[in-house]
């Protein structure tokens, strides 16, 4: 029997990271879209190297190796800049007390504007 490349391992991959490419701007997902791009690196490694082993070659965990190293990398950018983002805001509003009831009382306002 031959032995044959993991062809579904590189289509997660492909969807995990598309999935990280998607999500990695928006700040509540940061984490899982750097989540999902490790994952999706993990399993187009695997994949590709199935592939190797069974002397077949796929452009399955090629794409998806290079969809997750991009998801990878703009979710690591995402995650870092919103981080110092909240950083720099924690850090002027522990210098300034009135610009915490400011910054209150805006998001309410926005948050009221929303609905």
């Amino acid at each position: 029997m031959e032995k044959q490349g993991n062809k579904a391992l590189g289509i997660v991959a492909i969807v995990l990271g598309a999935i990280a490419i998607v999500t990695f701007y928006i700040p509540v997902f940061n984490i899982f879209s750097l989540i999902c791009g490790i994952v999706g690196l993990v399993l187009a490694i695997l994949s590709k190297k199935s592939f190797k082993e069974a002397g077949q070659t796929s452009p399955v965990p090629t794409v998806g190796l290079v969809l997750s190293i991009i998801g990878l990398a703009l979710a690591a950018i995402g995650f870092f800049t919103c981080t110092v983002c909240g950083a720099c805001m924690a850090s002027e509003v522990a210098k300034d007390p009135k610009l915490a009831s400011q910054l209150s009382s805006a998001l309410n306002s926005a948050a009221s504007a929303a609905k």
